[in-house]
């Protein structure tokens, strides 16, 4: 992997620093630039996750809605609106990515026919994962899907992640 312009001029600092012997600038500056790059791979991995392709997208994208879709989409309404939130059944992923399984597309279908028949609607997507990372890009990747299948503006769709045991995964809608 070829180094970034900035990952250069921080090395080519670093060794200007090693031949005037500046050892507590040193340590500090490689303390700070260890944690720089570490933070650059892990951002890196967590839009590769939000990237991938998911096949329960484009499953929801090649068919149109269905009157079972928009029954289900009337449920979810009604529970949201009594409720102020409603869990997003059926939507899974694939363990520790943001990769929905191909049996998400009817939750997703049912989710993108409320939205479009109820324009005022607007919803915090939040997700509970082993990983916050991960729990940010699922919320991500259900924002995207509706955004993508059904034109929703992302104005409406919030998202937010939150670390949580393996037991309580889930995808909730909340109302906003």
């Amino acid at each position: 992997m070829m180094p970034t312009r900035d990952t250069r001029a921080a090395l080519a600092i670093a060794a200007a620093m090693l031949t005037i012997g500046a050892a507590p600038i040193h340590a500090q500056f490689t303390k700070r630039l260890t944690q720089a790059v570490q933070d650059n791979a892990e951002n890196r991995a967590i839009q590769k996750v939000v990237e991938h392709e998911n096949k329960a997208i484009d499953a929801a994208l090649s068919t149109k809605l269905t009157a079972a879709d928009n029954t289900a989409g009337e449920g979810m309404f009604a529970s949201l609106k009594g409720d102020g939130r409603v869990t997003l059944e059926g939507v899974t992923f694939k363990e520790g990515t943001a990769d929905m399984a191909d049996g998400s597309a009817p939750a997703l279908k049912a989710f993108g026919a409320m939205l479009k028949a109820h324009g005022d609607v607007k919803v915090r997507i939040e997700d509970y994962a082993d990983s916050k990372d991960v729990a940010v890009a699922r919320a991500q990747a259900v924002r995207d899907a509706m955004v993508k299948a059904y034109g929703i503006e992302t104005a409406r769709l919030q998202t937010e992640g939150y670390k949580g045991k393996t037991a309580e995964q889930r995808v909730e809608l909340v109302q906003l």
